[in-house]
């Protein structure tokens, strides 16, 4: 009977190899290794998915004025992520680092951070903090507003003098 069944369990059905049957691997130890996720499949897969991910921030942001450096998320007009908005100006845009991201498969507005701009004269890129850029129309850069301010309406020219005066007193005051 011994005989019997190992020569049925060695027997092929026709048209098959007899190691289709047989595990590929000797030891369990070998079988578990084998199903591990692989190191370097893991790090050739990981930057591909990294590389698509529109979450992390890829575009340098660096202000001229007060040298504040950021990753952003974008650079344009209409962020994906923030549905309905639409700037007048090319901006630089950043999701809310505070704010976790919602599921990507539901499209659900976010809340944004707008960075800054091109100077519309000399197209330096500035932030929107007060002691670096002015805007009128367009985003100036204050020396390139201080330039264009004897062409504007009286109430833009008080407000920019004053916006100039509070840069400058924020400068001399040691920190």
């Amino acid at each position: 009977m011994d005989q019997q069944s190992s020569t049925s369990q060695n027997e092929s059905l026709p048209g098959e190899e007899e190691d289709s049957f047989l595990l590929p691997l000797d030891t369990e130890a070998a079988e578990i290794a084998r199903l591990q996720p692989n190191s370097t499949n893991s790090q050739i897969e990981n930057p591909t998915a990294e590389e698509d991910d529109e979450r992390i921030a890829k575009i340098q942001f660096h202000c001229y004025a007060c040298d504040m450096r950021e990753m952003v998320h974008y650079y344009g007009r209409e962020p994906p992520f923030a549905l309905g908005i639409e700037f007048r100006e090319d901006t630089y845009v950043m999701r809310d680092p505070f704010q976790a991201p919602p599921p990507r498969w539901q499209s659900k507005p976010e809340f944004f951070i707008s960075l800054g701009v091109h100077c519309s004269i000399c197209s330096q890129v500035v932030c929107k903090d007060p002691a670096c850029s002015y805007y009128y129309t367009q985003t100036y850069c204050l020396p390139c507003g201080s330039k264009e301010l004897k062409s504007w309406p009286p109430e833009a020219q008080m407000r920019l003098r004053k916006q100039l005066e509070a840069a400058n007193k924020k400068r001399e005051k040691p920190q």
